[in-house]
């Protein structure tokens, strides 16, 4: 197989992903000797090649375990005289990767009987890779050989919008918060810190903003500031990503990711639930006794199988005398867009009970009929009581 670098050229160059016992292995062809119709020798772009696979094996967290030549004369040799790499080396650890390459060069050269410096000899590079087991090597070097694809990174506001009471994770295991979003920063509550503090949006749109261009991301200080650990549980929440430890690394794969679907060979198990205790009450408030009932957004009548007791202000982040206001703190939502507009951002409701729409810069289609269709009607559960709650909305959810 040959790579195809980030401007499209395929490398002459080949190399193979193989099973080597727990580990996959990337095997790079020796270089040298003429080819008859052309000017260049087999495999004359090795070391491009394997620069190129190196960064894309760093950007998929890969750790390099160990290294050997594997050459048919080198073969012969105990291991321990033909081995490249001494010890682990982590690649997202490694900003060099040419540096990498060229020290790999070096110890070939000293390798076998004739150490004549050869540095384009064929070498076993066994590789740890998030995301691949040893029977995925046919999956990693077709992923290796094409130009990734990820895409522009996330508006950073947008996804701290989207996560506002839902608790994150960090790689380590504690849990982050996030209370509200304001233009440039972003209030985050923890075990430490349950009263919220402060994260300039810009470290998360710096880290968003690198891991779309390198790949992956090392969860520390140096890579994304003092608040590394918040900030890497927001990155991992980007689909397509992947988080290994020790180090901590976010890698962000492509849209296809992950390669292997896990199997459950039990589906069925128990679990504890956390139940809403006011939320039956609330859905009975809310419809009055009715079968049939409008949604507060769009003014349709549904039956109440199709609407949603949909909390005004996220009921995470209320505090229970805010859960017990059951006539102000929510609203009927309609389960044909409405509820999930107003979770989204997409519509909210201003000071004066008219809904208000964003419209994403190009957005045509069905979308945009039904925002316009929204935009500007009463909401039905607008009023005094429950304004505060729509000013929350507005301040920390709606897009506009």
């Amino acid at each position: 197989m040959r790579a195809t670098d980030d401007a499209g050229a395929v490398l002459n160059a080949e190399f193979e992903v193989e099973p080597d016992g727990d580990h996959l292995a990337l095997v790079m062809k020796s270089a040298g000797g003429k080819v008859i119709g052309s000017p260049h020798g087999r495999n004359h772009q090795y070391n491009l090649a394997l620069e190129l696979l190196l960064r894309r094996l760093r950007e998929r967290g890969a750790v390099l375990v160990s290294g050997v030549v594997d050459s048919a004369p080198a073969r012969h040799l105990p291991e321990a005289e033909r081995t490249i790499v001494e010890a682990p080396v982590v690649l997202a650890a490694t900003p060099d990767v040419e540096a990498l390459r060229r020290s790999l060069g070096r110890a070939q050269g000293k390798v076998g009987r004739n150490q004549d410096g050869n540095a384009t000899k064929q070498i076993r590079l066994r590789l740890r890779v998030p995301g691949y087991a040893a029977d995925d090597a046919d999956c990693l070097a077709a992923d290796l050989a094409r130009r990734a694809s990820r895409g522009e990174a996330p508006d950073a506001s947008a996804l701290l919008r989207s996560l506002i009471g839902d608790p994150i994770e960090t790689l380590t295991g504690s849990v982050n918060t996030i209370v509200a979003v304001e233009d440039k920063r972003v209030l985050v509550s923890t075990d430490r810190s349950p009263e919220g503090t402060w994260v300039d949006v810009r470290d998360v749109e710096a880290g968003l903003e690198k891991l779309h261009a390198q790949g992956s991301v090392l969860v520390n200080v140096d890579e994304l500031g003092h608040r590394s650990s918040f900030v890497g549980a927001v990155l991992a929440t980007v689909p397509g990503t992947a988080i290994s430890l020790r180090p901590a690394v976010v890698t962000l794969h492509e849209a296809k990711f992950p390669v292997r679907v896990r199997k459950f060979a039990v589906l069925d198990g128990s679990a504890q639930v956390t139940t809403r205790k006011e939320q039956r009450e609330l859905r009975r408030v809310l419809l009055g006794g009715r079968t049939v009932a409008p949604c507060d957004l769009c003014g349709h009548d549904f039956p109440g199988d199709f609407l949603v007791a949909a909390h005004i202000k996220k009921r995470s982040l209320c505090t229970d005398d805010e859960r017990n206001d059951l006539t102000n703190v929510a609203m009927l939502a309609c389960t044909f867009g409405c509820d999930s507009l107003f979770e989204s951002g997409h519509v909210t409701v201003d000071d004066t009970g008219r809904v208000r729409a964003w419209f994403e810069h190009g957005l045509r289609g069905r979308l945009h009929d039904h925002l316009n269709e929204l935009d500007g009607r009463p909401c039905g559960a607008h009023r005094t009581g429950s304004e505060g709650y729509f000013t929350w909305h507005r301040a920390n959810v709606y897009r506009g």
